[in-house]
């Protein structure tokens, strides 16, 4: 298997606190890393997986725009923030840290893609992996 494209691509973060900022984020883009794990065609939402327990899920077209990031404006993150994900649209909140799995998800019309999400601080004993 041939190593992954990493792209460089500016991404606006908006917080919870209502602050905003744009970065230039270099990361594997998250379609190529769908393509490459031949999700099912009937996959409607993607559940980011962190190494400590919080997930964010996003529709598949939200998510096929994002990138797993492993920089920000030509500076390397920390081990403790990468990789993180980094989408156009989505909130802060979902701009995860240390992702360590893609899980795909078939949702029917009605279920609401929120309950699969988890996040906060504390609930796993960990710092938040969650966005600024």
């Amino acid at each position: 298997m041939e190593p992954l494209e990493t792209i460089e691509r500016a991404v606006e973060i908006r917080c919870a606190t209502g602050d905003w900022w744009t970065a230039d984020w270099r990361g594997t883009p998250v379609a190529a890393l769908v393509e490459e794990a031949e999700f099912p065609p009937e996959t409607t939402h993607l559940i980011f997986e962190t190494t400590d327990g919080y997930r964010a899920c996003l529709d598949v077209h939200t998510a096929l725009d994002g990138l797993l990031a492993v920089a920000i404006d030509g500076e390397p993150l920390g081990a403790a923030e990468r990789p993180r994900l980094v989408c156009p649209g989505i909130e802060g909140i979902r701009t995860v840290k240390r992702v360590s799995e893609i899980v795909p998800a078939t949702l029917s019309r009605g279920e609401d893609p929120e309950d699969l999400e988890v996040f906060g601080i504390g609930q796993q004993g960990d710092e938040p992996t969650t966005g600024d």
